[in-house]
């Protein structure tokens, strides 16, 4: 029998305050059925967040609210506001700045207990990691680390 040691570390919530997001994946697998999208982003440093979307309402009915944030969302990752239309898979790879804001709520299934979550705002346009819009100024790859990982001169 083998005994494995476990880790410190668990789920934590990336601090508030202004940071650059890579587009990792974008899981559109209950679009069709359900109007949802879920959007996962990474930092430099490799902490993860998942934007959700909900297109539709329980009724079938657009969610437009909704439907307005992932318009304004997908054209900021694309940096073409004039996009009419977009394949939900052409926002993988893209990066984008946003301002984390933590929310507190009560939680649905405990009466009582408190919850916290990251809301994103403030998307803005960037350009990989080292932007140079983002506090994770330490975790930040600027260009000669870039061609140095290249092997550029």
């Amino acid at each position: 029998m083998a005994k494995i040691q476990l880790s410190e570390g668990g789920f934590s919530l990336i601090p508030e305050g202004t940071h650059t997001f890579k587009v990792t994946k974008v899981d559109d697998s209950k679009y069709e059925d359900f109007g949802k999208l879920e959007v996962t982003l990474q930092t430099a440093s490799g902490a993860t967040h998942i934007e959700r979307f909900g297109l539709t309402k329980q009724t079938g009915e657009v969610n437009e609210g909704a439907l307005k944030a992932w318009s304004y969302f997908a054209r900021t990752c694309l940096n073409n506001y004039e996009a009419d239309e977009i394949d939900t898979q052409d926002i993988v790879g893209c990066y984008i700045t946003a301002t984390v804001k933590h929310e507190e709520f009560e939680s649905n299934k405990e009466k009582g207990k408190m919850l916290k979550s990251a809301r994103l705002n403030d998307y803005a346009v960037a350009v990989g990691f080292g932007s140079g819009k983002s506090e994770e100024a330490e975790e930040e790859v600027s260009d000669d680390d870039l061609d140095d990982f290249l092997g550029e001169d």
